[in-house]
């Protein structure tokens, strides 16, 4: 038998401590029948588990008796039971089961390698891009220091630059003897890490030390997410204060217009930074922030919103106001920090108002406030109910934090809650935010700090913000492949995400484009993703073929597979969530109407929608006939022309309708009841045919595939004629239909006005794509449009497609847009990056 090394034994023997501890406080939970707890701290316990399993076969190490199946069992066991929500068979399998084998592995576990309780703590304190030296205020550093000395621990303050994972050691730098010196000192046993990064945004060296050592700190997503949680849960829900995500101006505008006085602000952000209040004043609107005052009316103010709220992405939310004033008339709120302690357990750090200037909305000591002792203010405030106020405040910050920290899997460390009381006396959350500063209490922050990275280290507690492990069939396994493993070396990698089928033309292209713009380029599927390792099984395009290795994530994905928001395809979308997507429309094909209703809104393209109406009943077919003779009936969702159908008035009491290559002849009886029987099976949409035929008859369309470049904007990747078959739809190329040149076709067919017609074209086409992309609060990168051309040459729309154009034959022309689009998106995401971080731990006071 191997003996293990020191640490790896102190390591294990407190893992089993708190897998023990967890066992108990399940039992009590299934007890209870609380489900949605006991399932996150199960999780934690097969984590647990595995953690063991992944040291001891890391090690080499094999301990005669020590068998983690036998509590693999038991653990398989308790999940099947938990599916059929069995809380007694739960309860047995983990009173006369799962403790017991427990129980059993630590005494193995002691006799084989004896007792190591005393070891001292060394706490890593880390930032992946600077030494946090460099970027934490000189007085945090200061009280960490002297704190880890009074607690016997010691600190070793680095980057990801200073990891080595070949000999498991860092350079970094420890306050020793009155001084600062650069050491190379061995893994710690914990490590308290600075700005929370999202799990797929943490760069690869962060990505390995979490898969190694314990981290003290997880976020709570962003101001949009927080609250969506809580919501879910119901409990305190009645704190949140009523808000909307800002998708397009009109939301703005009717938000304000509904209850005259609103705040808009950044869906991320910290510091009071980007915050405006908006006062509607009669016919006019009022927009201030902390320095100046802006008067709008209300076209004004929707160019100002989409430049500050919706411009390049922007993420904003409206928020109801909520006046919480002193008695003379400042803004002022409840600062709550709150942290786990030595014990693990909840306490209020500190808690204090925090008052802000007349003529601000803000409260924060950042943007010029103030700051004081919370019970003579509120007693100032509020008289004699002040007193209990502060009592009921500081219950709420402990109610509150926990329950938060339940619903986030007992990760969370340390919270700043901004409550505040409005003239009522009803208490309301504005915001919860994570490593809240503290100019003023730095000392009593870093007793907590310290205290609470060592109850990690000693107790062995591997947290983690996923608690969902995906082991589906055939899902790719990064531990047990075979494949070669790469490092990328180029400054961007871009992955494309396609079906399991995968698309081979298109990405050869990709992979061409990307050698000319020196990009590293591969594809891969869903199931060539390992979730829980966060590596993929990508292909690379080497001496004419698809080679599979291993690989990180990319810095951006080139979305081929286009099932954003569709059923059983959630999972994916979720896990790269904070990659960035040349697409993050939702999949499948997009709703007419709302794409009808929303361009109709904006009034930029009034003079080429066809006029159309929502089917409710067969009233609404006919009136339209009576209109115009000649209608288009469609599905409201829906390609490749199925569903749709022509109808015409031939004389009194007969319509002519054709569907597809089926045409029939219909009294108004019998169309009646055929329009009645399609509306049963779904929405259909009625709108004025326009006729567009060649000189041959044959019906056409233009379609328009539009990309964005390498600078963001909006380019022509491909402009053809489509040619159909039957007498009034397009055909698909497979059904018989045809494409042609442009150039070609606009001469035969139109001649002397063909110059004009294709200048119409592409102004159009522009014009509709900024309208449509102003629409949605989702980045999009591609739209294909069908365009009519009538007999008058007039351009119309017929429809606009966002879920993968067909690219047949020009496969090359859209890779050289989508891949120095995918430059651009990248270089755009770390420069957001950088702005975030700088962000995260500026040394500005509250």
């Amino acid at each position: 038998m191997r003996k293990l090394e020191e640490k790896q034994i102190f390591q294990l023997n407190n893992i089993i401590d708190t897998l023990l501890e967890a066992t108990d406080h399940f039992s009590k939970l299934i007890k209870e029948k609380e489900l949605h707890q006991s399932i996150f701290i199960f999780n934690s316990i097969v984590e647990g588990v595995t953690t063991i399993d992944n040291l001891l076969n890391r090690a080499e190490i094999k301990i005669d008796d020590i068998k983690t199946e036998k509590i693999n069992k038991p653990l398989l066991f308790i999940a099947r039971e938990m599916e059929k929500s069995n809380f007694s068979k739960v309860s047995e399998i983990t009173r006369f089961s799962l403790q017991p084998q427990l129980r059993k592995l630590k005494r193995i576990f002691q006799e084989s390698n004896g007792d190591h309780s005393n070891q001292k703590i060394t706490i890593g304190v880390y930032l992946d891009q600077n030494n946090p030296r460099k970027s934490y205020p000189e007085a945090r550093i200061k009280a960490l220091v002297e704190e880890a000395k009074k607690q016997e621990a010691n600190l070793l303050f680095f980057s990801s630059e200073d990891v080595n994972f070949e000999t498991e050691q860092i350079k970094g730098d420890m306050y020793i003897n009155n001084s600062w010196e650069t050491v190379l000192s061995s893994f710690p046993n914990v490590i308290h890490n600075i700005g929370i990064t999202p799990r797929v945004r943490q760069t690869l060296t962060e990505r390995k030390l979490r898969r190694k050592l314990p981290f003290t700190s997880f976020g709570v997503e962003n101001k949009l997410h927080l609250p969506k949680k809580m919501l879910q849960y119901l409990k305190f829900a009645d704190l949140l204060v009523p808000f909307k995500m800002v998708t397009d101006e009109s939301i703005v505008l009717d938000f304000v217009n509904k209850n005259g006085r609103a705040v808009l602000k950044p869906v991320v952000g910290r510091r009071g930074l980007n915050i405006y209040f908006i006062i509607k004043n009669k016919n006019h609107f009022i927009v201030q922030d902390d320095t100046k005052e802006l008067r709008f009316n209300q076209s004004e103010l929707k160019n100002w919103v989409y430049e500050i709220a919706l411009y390049k992405g922007r993420h904003y939310m409206i928020q109801q106001y909520v006046e919480t004033r002193t008695k003379n008339g400042e803004p002022f709120d409840i600062r709550s920090h709150v942290q786990k302690n030595a014990e693990g357990k909840w306490q209020i750090t500190k808690i204090y108002p925090r008052i802000g200037n007349k003529k601000s909305i803000l409260s924060n000591i950042s943007r010029g406030g103030k700051t004081g002792d919370l019970e003579p203010f509120l007693i100032n405030e509020f008289g004699e109910k002040g007193k209990q106020y502060n009592k009921d405040l500081k219950q709420l910050s402990l109610d509150l934090t926990q329950h938060l920290d339940k619903i986030y899997g007992l990760v969370l460390d340390e919270l700043g809650l901004d409550i505040t009381i409005d003239k009522t006396g009803r208490f309301w959350l504005h915001e919860v935010n994570m490593g809240p500063q503290s100019t003023y209490h730095e000392k009593e922050r870093a007793v907590n700090t310290i205290g609470y990275a060592k109850y990690i280290a000693e107790n062995g507690i591997y947290l983690t913000n996923s608690s969902q492990r995906l082991t589906n069939k055939g899902q790719f396994n990064a531990r047990n492949t075979k494949l070669p493993w790469i490092e990328l070396s180029k400054k961007t990698s871009v992955g494309m995400l396609v079906p399991e089928q995968g698309e081979d033309e298109l990405a050869i292209a990709c992979a061409y484009v990307a050698k000319y713009e020196n990009v590293d380029f591969f594809y891969f599927s869903p199931k060539d993703i390992d979730y829980d390792e966060m590596f993929i099984k990508g292909y690379f395009y080497e001496d004419k073929e698809w080679i599979p290795k291993v690989v990180g994530y990319p810095d951006v994905i080139y979305d081929r597979l286009r099932l954003r928001g569709v059923k059983g395809h959630n999972t994916v979308y979720e896990e790269l969530e904070g990659i960035p997507f040349t697409n993050e429309f939702y999949g499948n094909s997009i709703s007419k109407l709302e794409v009808y209703d929303k361009l109709t809104e904006t009034k930029s393209v009034d003079d080429v929608i066809i006029p159309y109406q929502k089917v409710t009943k067969p009233r609404d077919v006919f009136r339209f006939i009576e209109r115009y003779g000649t209608v288009i009936v469609k599905p409201e969702v829906g390609s490749f022309a199925k569903g749709v159908h022509f109808i015409q008035k031939v004389r009194m009491n007969e319509y002519f309708v054709v569907d597809g290559d089926k045409e029939t002849y219909h009294s108004e009886f019998s169309l009646s009841d055929y329009l009645r029987s399609m509306i049963k099976k779904g929405t259909f949409v009625v709108q004025r045919y326009i006729e567009t035929r060649t000189k041959e008859g044959n019906p056409f369309d233009i379609r328009v595939h539009l990309m964005k470049d390498g600078h963001g904007e909006w380019s022509f990747v491909n402009c053809y004629p489509r040619i159909g078959v039957n007498y009034a739809t397009i055909s698909s190329t497979g059904n018989g239909g045809y494409i042609g040149g442009l150039e070609g076709f606009l001469n035969r067919n139109f001649n002397d006005k063909k110059v004009k017609i294709k200048q119409r074209i592409e102004e159009i086409s522009l014009n509709i794509a900024t309208s449509f992309e102003m629409l949605y609060n989702n980045e999009l990168s591609e739209l294909a449009l069908d365009l009519a051309i009538d007999k008058n040459t007039f351009v119309y729309l017929i429809e606009v497609n966002v879920n993968k154009p067909g690219i047949i034959y020009y496969e090359f022309e859209v890779a050289k847009h989508a891949i120095p689009y995918s430059v651009y998106l990248a270089e755009f995401d770390k420069l957001e990056r950088m702005a975030i971080i700088e962000s995260d731990v500026s040394t500005d006071i509250e």
